[in-house]
C-alpha cells in the first residue's frame, strides 16, 4: 500500500508564529538584539526583514566561489560517521541520500536518490525504495553508476567500530537481523557485517524489513547522510583500517565534491584549516532537485573572534558566516539597522535546543540532589544573553522543542509540573541551597574533595562566553571548576562525545533535529543501549530503565495525537532525572555580504550551498 510518510507538525505557518512570538518574551534588561529593527512580520514577532530566504531569486546567476567563514571543523568526512550539524551543511552538497531536504521542506524530505516517495506496507513493517537511473560517482570512480548495494553497504559499514556512527543502531534497531548485524561488527571490527532484513532485489530497489512498527525512525535516518551510497569494492580497504580511512578517499554523488587527486586522495581538506568543494564533474542536474549556482565553496576556518568576523562578512564579498552566531554586539547593531542592511541577517527556528549536560555516571552528578541543586541556581536567561538574547530563541524549561511534536504536551514555554528546579528561568539560590541540604551538605552549598569538577567547553565566543558564565553559577554553589576550554570540534571528538574522556559537565553541547518527529529526540540523548563508545550523543550519560522503556513503547505509537502526547510525557519524565540543564531552544542566526544571494535550509537552519548563489 503506498502511503505519504506520516505527518505529526502543525502547518508550518502556525508553527512560525509560535515561535517567533517567544522571541518578545523575554525580559526588559535582556542584553541582547530584542526584537527591534523594523515591523513585525503578521504575528510572529520577529521582524519580516530576518524570515529566513528559503528560494533562491528568479534571476540568481551561476559561478562565482563562496566562503563559509567558521571557527573550527567538520565532525567526520565520512558520511557513515557524520553527525554534526555543520557537517550536515556541507554533506547535503556533496552526498545523495535516498531522500533529503529541500530548503523550504518542514514535513517531509523529498526523494533524491530515489524516484518517488517509499512504498510502506498496510502493517508498517516493510518500506520500499526504487532508485534513478543515471546517477554516477565523482572521480575516480566516474564510471561507476550507483546500485543499491551501495546504499545496503554504507549502511551495514556504519555499525563498525571504525566508522562511528551516531544514530544507526538506535534509529534502525528494529530493521530484522540488526542485533545479530551488530554483535559481528563487534566480533570481526573490520569488514561490514551483513544486515538481513535489507534486501536489494535489483540494482534499483532497496527493501527494509523491520520486526516491529518503528517506520518514523528508519525513514528519518534514511534523510541523513548514512544512507548516502558507498561502492564497497571501492571502500572496502579503506573500512579494513580502524578507523577508517574512507574519508581521506571519498566519493562523492552530489552537485559538489571535495577536491581529490587521479587517486581519490582527499587534496582539499586541511583538517582545521580549510575545506576546498568544486564542482563534481560527474553530477548530472536532470537527476537532482538541487540548482547548484556556486562554482565552488570554501570553507575557511580558525575565526575565533565572532565580532570580527561577522564584521568582515557584512562589510565583505562572496562570504557567510557558518559555524557560530554573529556576537550579540553585531545582532544588535544589524537589528538597530544604519551601518548594516537588516537583510543580511537571518534568523531561522533550529528545530534544536542546547543545554548543559552533567555526568550523571560519575560523582558528584551521580547525585540527583546535586544535580537539581545545580538547575535550580542557574540562570538560564543570564546563559541565552550570552548568545545574543531575545532573538537567539526562548528560554528552554524542558526538552522538546517548537516546532516539533509533543512541545505543547510537554508544557510549552512553561516548566513541567512540579519540577520546582525548573520553575525560576533567573535562578533561585534558596532552593538550591535546599537541595544541596538534601545532598548532605548542611551549609547549603558543596564542600569537599567530590566539589573539584572538570568541564571541558569552547575556547571562543560565543561558547566560551557560555561557560564563563557557568563556571561562575557553578563556583557560586561551591565547586571548585577545573575548565578547560578547547576548540568546538575538538570539544565533541575528544571529550564530551567520547564517555571514557568525559569531563563532569559539558556546558556547549546541543541537539538539532534529525527529523521533523519526537523520536528524533529521544533515542539518540536519552536511550541507554545508545550511548556509544566514540561519537556518543547522550551527554548526560543517562540510562535509566524508566526511560529507556517509555523510549521504547513511543516509537511503536502511530496515531498521531496519542504520539505527540506520549512523547510529551517522556518529556517530564526526562527532565525529572535533572540530567541536563537546558537553556534556550535556539534560533540560527546568520550574516551574509551584500552580494550573497543567501538560501536557508530550513531543516538543517544553516546556509543551503546547494541554492546561495552570488550577484556579480
Amino acid at each position: 500500500m503506498r502511503l505519504k510518510w506520516l505527518r505529526l507538525a502543525l502547518p508550518l505557518a502556525v508553527l512560525l508564529a509560535l515561535v517567533f512570538a517567544f522571541t518578545s518574551c523575554g525580559d526588559d534588561d535582556d542584553e541582547g538584539g530584542g526584537g527591534g529593527g523594523g515591523g513585525a512580520s503578521g504575528s510572529t514577532g520577529i521582524p519580516e526583514e530576518f524570515a529566513a530566504p528559503t528560494a533562491a531569486p528568479d534571476d540568481a546567476q551561476k559561478g562565482g566561489n563562496l566562503t563559509l567563514i567558521s571557527e573550527g571543523d567538520i565532525d567526520y568526512i565520512d558520511p557513515g560517521a557524520a553527525y554534526y550539524q555543520v557537517t550536515y551543511t556541507i554533506d547535503f552538497g556533496i552526498f545523495r541520500q535516498l531522500v533529503s531536504w529541500p530548503p523550504d521542506a518542514t514535513e517531509d524530505p523529498a526523494p533524491d536518490l530515489a524516484e518517488d516517495d517509499p512504498e510502506i506496507s498496510d502493517d508498517n513493517k516493510t518500506i520500499t525504495f526504487r532508485i534513478q537511473d543515471g546517477i554516477s560517482y565523482s572521480p575516480p570512480l566516474e564510471d561507476r553508476e550507483v546500485t543499491t548495494a551501495d546504499i545496503k553497504y554504507a549502511i551495514e559499514r556504519s555499525l563498525m567500530p571504525g566508522v562511528a556512527n551516531g544514530y544507526t543502531t538506535t534509529y534502525m534497531k528494529d530493521i530484522v537481523g540488526m542485533d545479530e548485524a551488530i554483535k559481528a561488527s563487534e566480533e570481526n571490527k573490520t569488514v561490514a557485517p551483513d544486515i538481513s532484513g535489507i534486501e536489494t532485489p535489483d540494482d534499483k530497489t532497496i527493501v527494509f524489513h523491520l520486526d516491529r512498527t518503528s517506520v518514523e525512525g528508519v525513514l528519518g535516518a534514511l534523510s541523513l547522510p548514512v544512507s548516502s551510497p558507498v561502492p564497497e569494492d571501492y571502500a572496502k580497504e579503506f573500512d579494513a583500517e580502524s578507523p577508517s580511512t574512507y574519508g581521506d578517499h571519498a566519493v562523492f554523488t552530489g552537485p559538489y565534491m571535495i577536491e581529490n587527486d587521479d587517486k581519490g586522495n582527499l587534496t582539499g581538506y586541511s583538517p582545521g584549516k580549510e575545506i576546498k568543494i568544486v564542482r563534481n564533474p560527474s553530477w548530472d542536474p536532470e537527476t537532482d532537485f538541487r540548482p547548484a549556482y556556486l562554482d565552488s565553496i570554501t570553507m575557511q576556518q580558525g575565526f575565533s573572534d565572532p565580532t570580527s568576523a561577522a564584521k568582515k562578512v557584512l562589510e565583505g564579498s562572496a562570504q557567510v558566516t557558518f559555524d557560530f552566531p554573529p556576537s550579540p554586539t553585531v545582532i544588535q547593531e544589524v537589528a538597530q539597522g544604519g551601518k548594516y542592511d537588516a537583510s543580511q541577517m537571518s534568523v531561522t527556528p533550529s528545530g534544536g535546543n542546547r543545554y548543559i549536560a552533567l555526568n550523571t555516571q560519575e560523582k558528584p552528578f551521580d547525585d540527583i540532589n546535586i544535580r537539581k541543586a545545580v538547575i535550580a541556581g542557574s540562570d538560564r536567561t543570564a546563559l541565552r544573553n550570552t548568545r545574543g538574547g531575545e532573538l537567539i530563541g526562548p528560554v528552554a524549561n524542558h526538552y522538546i522543542p517548537p516546532l516539533i511534536p509533543g512541545f505543547e504536551e510537554a508544557g510549552g514555554l512553561e516548566a513541567p509540573e512540579g519540577l520546582d528546579y525548573l520553575a525560576n528561568e533567573d535562578g533561585d539560590p534558596a532552593l538550591a541551597a535546599e537541595y544541596m541540604k538534601k545532598a548532605g551538605f548542611e551549609s547549603g552549598k558543596c564542600e569537599g574533595s567530590e566539589c573539584r569538577i572538570t568541564m571541558v567547553g569552547d575556547d571562543s565566543p560565543p561558547g566560551r562566553d557560555t561557560a564563563t558564565v557557568f563556571n561562575d553559577q557553578l563556583e557560586q554553589l561551591g565547586f571548585d571548576v577545573q575548565f578547560q576550554p578547547v576548540e568546538h570540534s575538538l570539544m565533541y571528538t575528544k571529550f564530551c562525545s567520547v564517555p571514557s574522556n568525559q569531563p563532569d559537565v559539558c556546558p556547549n553541547v546541543g541537539f538539532i533535529k534529525d527529523c521533523n518527529d519526537p523520536e528524533c529526540f529521544f533515542d539518540i540523548p536519552w536511550y541507554g543501549p545508545s550511548i556509544n563508545p566514540d561519537n556518543n550523543s547522550n551527554w548526560g550519560r543517562l540510562d535509566d530503565p524508566e526511560v529507556n522503556k517509555g523510549i521504547e513503547e513511543a516509537r511503536l505509537i502511530t496515531d498521531p495525537d496519542e504520539r505527540a502526547q506520549a512523547y510529551g510525557d517522556l518529556d517530564k519524565l526526562v527532565m525529572s532525572k535533572a540530567a541536563v540543564l537546558p537553556w534556550v531552544f535556539d534560533n540560527d542566526v546568520v550574516v551574509r555580504s551584500p552580494d550573497v544571494d543567501l538560501v536557508i535550509n530550513l531543516f538543517n537552519a544553516l546556509v543551503d550551498i546547494s541554492y546561495t548563489s552570488i550577484r556579480r
